[in-house]
Order: structure tokens, then C-alpha cells, then sequence
């Protein structure tokens, strides 16, 4: 019978050992998936933040050249405005001259 007892407080220890071993693995695996999402979240943000800044930039570029493409238009608007001024003017030159020669 004691070796029976002895048996079976053998099987008991090992499985507590068995046990014990599995929890400290479970613990590891714990620990490590821990690690690795916390490394995923910071690559994350750090992702999101270089991608907020590249649109920005994107954004700030974009405005710039709409910015020098509205002076571009109008300085060109003021240069057609300014020829046909010009032309008015030699047009009602002439006219006076005409009116005052003839």
C-alpha cells in the first residue's frame, strides 16, 4: 500500500510540476505577445504620425501652387487689362489727332 501511496504522491508532484512549468509558459507567451504589441502599437503610431506629416506637407505644397497659380492669373489678367488700355488709349489719340488735323 505504500508504494501505491508513494505512487500516487509521485504522479501528484509531477503533475504539479507539469503544472507549474505550463503556467510559467503560459507567463512567457503572455509576456512575449505583450512585447510585440506594444512594438506593433509604437511602429503604429510612429506610421501614423510620418503619414500625417507627409499629407500635411503634401497639403501645404498644394496650397503654395494653387497660391502661385492665382498670381500667375492675375498678373496675367492685369497684363490684358493694361494692353487693352493702352490700345484704347492710342485708338482715341488717333481719333483726336484726326479730329484736330482735319
Amino acid at each position: 500500500m505504500n508504494t501505491i501511496l508513494l505512487g500516487i504522491i509521485a504522479s501528484e508532484e509531477e503533475a504539479s510540476k507539469l503544472e507549474n512549468e505550463a503556467k510559467q509558459q503560459a507567463l512567457l507567451i503572455l509576456t512575449e505577445a505583450r512585447k510585440k504589441a506594444s512594438e506593433i502599437l509604437e511602429k503604429s503610431l510612429f506610421e501614423g504620425e510620418r503619414l500625417s506629416e507627409e499629407l500635411l506637407q503634401k497639403a501645404r505644397d498644394e496650397a503654395v501652387e494653387e497660391a502661385n497659380l492665382q498670381v500667375d492669373s492675375k498678373d496675367k489678367a492685369q497684363e490684358q487689362i493694361r494692353l487693352k488700355s493702352k490700345e484704347r488709349l492710342n485708338k482715341a489719340a488717333e481719333y483726336i489727332v484726326e479730329r484736330i488735323v482735319s
